[in-house]
């Protein structure tokens, strides 16, 4: 048999997929935002997953919508992850490319400048000692 009301099967058929889709072309449109590409990559991530599994059990239902955005999902949250993480660990490239002066001249904050001393270590060394030693 049949479902009673086909016109509302036929809408929650589709819903999935579409809402996966449009999170995970969403997410890869915000990832080099970070933090958004990350949370509607995650929304893709679930709603997808969901939409293509209840399309793998049931043959009416068409889960390709479903695995797009599932893996439009996945490149978001992967994309943003790898421009977020650097700043939380705080192993950014912060001044890169820079000499000392012009990495301190630009740092607003200690993470900031502790990253410039990290990168220009021999430098900062040679200017202000040993910061890890014992002075004398």
């Amino acid at each position: 048999m049949t479902s009673a009301t086909p016109g509302a099967s036929s809408r929650e058929r589709e819903g999935l997929g579409t809402l996966a889709l449009a999170a995970g072309l969403l997410a890869v449109g915000t990832c080099w935002l970070g933090w958004p590409g990350i949370v509607l990559g995650l929304v893709a991530l679930v709603v997808g997953f969901v939409g293509a599994r209840r399309a793998f059990h049931d043959p009416h239902r068409n889960g390709a919508a479903a695995l797009g955005g599932f893996v439009l999902g996945l490149a978001g949250v992967v994309i943003g992850a790898w421009l977020v993480v650097p700043g939380l660990l705080g192993i950014g490239t912060f001044g890169e490319g820079l000499t000392l002066d012009e990495c301190m001249a630009q740092a607003q904050g200690q993470q900031e400048e502790r990253m410039c001393a990290s990168q220009h270590l021999d430098e900062y060394r040679a200017r202000y000692g040993d910061p890890g030693g014992s002075g004398g």
